[in-house]
């Protein structure tokens, strides 16, 4: 019998969009939120009257109580480095699953060096990060670096989205933003993780003879890939910015050296006003793009990747589905913290994008 799904945030953004995406798999995941009216209404309106429970995360001793043992617990309740820890405890302390599609720095290093190990003596699994970002990038490296035959020594990853009339961030993704901003990242340099100052580097991806600029970000990527591919002496993630010469400046429209970028690609930063995030046109018409290259120890390149795809809240709202179905029905098995690639491998990796 499958094990019970239980999605934390439901009422939110991304929350909605992943309960849609679960039902469409025909499953009927438990609904855990603040308010029980936004609740009834979420269950309502997908049509299968779902069960719900109010749950203020500020207090995850009552997600113990909600929690059975076993269950697969999605969280999409930002913001994560101020809700995420006590989550994760609380199902290590259920020996559950735990998956979210958290970007914040300082949490996703937390959860490897100081969850993971507690979440492996329980018995539990941990999927951070399982969203468009480290998800669709994790796939794009591990593409290119085994086209790469193991001569690889290191990849570059960018991140670039196509900005859709009425496009906006939700208020998860704006405080995702705003707490990231304020903290330290990290990077995989010279063969070993360090602290990094986010949008210390700045580079150019060419696609189609254009070229698109990027500066770094501390993506989970620097985490996870090195683990699947140890010979890796540097992982670069990278996404579009205003303006490469400053970086770390705000994220805006991208733009291109002596013309203007191809539609695809028009600006990784999004309107910061509107809590409730892009629209279904919006999403329907956005895109995004992600782009790997590996780099020989000389510096020779050896292998470009280009993915295109859908927007990025759809992408991570499937992709959460997808992988809680599994995790639901056994599929995945192991104790600890893991990426996506360790989790699923290549051929899974595809499958999910």
């Amino acid at each position: 019998m499958p094990r019970r799904i239980v999605l934390l945030g439901a009422t939110g953004y991304t929350g909605g969009l992943a309960a849609a995406a679960l039902v469409r798999l025909r499953m009927r995941p438990l609904l855990v939120g603040r308010s029980a009216q936004k609740l009834v209404a979420l269950g309502a309106r997908l049509g299968h009257g779902l069960d719900t429970v109010v749950v203020d995360l500020e207090h995850p001793d009552r997600l113990v109580e909600v929690l059975a043992p076993r269950d697969v617990v999605v969280n999409v309740a930002g913001s994560f480095a101020r809700l995420g820890p006590g989550v994760v405890e609380a199902v290590i302390r259920r020996r559950g699953t735990y998956i979210d599609c958290a970007t914040e720095p300082d949490f996703l290093l937390d959860v490897f060096d100081g969850l993971g190990p507690v979440a492996a003596q329980s018995g539990s699994a941990l999927f951070p990060g399982f969203g468009h970002r480290s998800v669709a990038g994790s796939l794009a490296a591990s593409v290119a670096l085994e086209r790469s035959h193991g001569k690889a020594a290191s990849v570059d990853i960018g991140y670039f989205r196509e900005m859709a009339t009425g496009d906006a961030v939700s208020g998860g993704t704006r405080a995702s933003l705003a707490h990231s901003a304020r903290v330290r990242h990290f990077a995989w340099r010279d063969g070993r993780l360090i602290a990094a100052r986010n949008g210390d580097r700045a580079r150019t991806f060419s696609v189609h003879g254009d070229d698109l600029r990027a500066g770094s970000d501390g993506g989970l990527e620097h985490i996870v890939v090195p683990r699947v591919y140890p010979s890796l002496r540097e992982v670069g993630v990278y996404v579009g910015t205003a303006d490469p010469s400053r970086p770390g400046s705000r994220p805006g429209r991208l733009r291109r050296r002596g013309g203007r970028l191809p539609a695809v690609v028009r600006g990784w930063g999004a309107r910061l006003g509107g809590a409730k995030g892009p629209d279904e046109a919006a999403r329907t018409d956005a895109r995004t793009m992600v782009i790997a290259n590996t780099h020989a120890a000389d510096g020779g390149s050896l292998c470009d990747v280009t993915l295109a795809g859908v927007n990025a809240y759809t992408f991570t709202a499937e992709t959460l589905a997808w992988a809680a179905l599994r995790a639901a029905d056994g599929l995945v098995d192991g104790e600890g913290a893991f990426g996506p690639g360790e989790a699923f491998g290549l051929a899974g990796l595809s499958e999910a994008c």
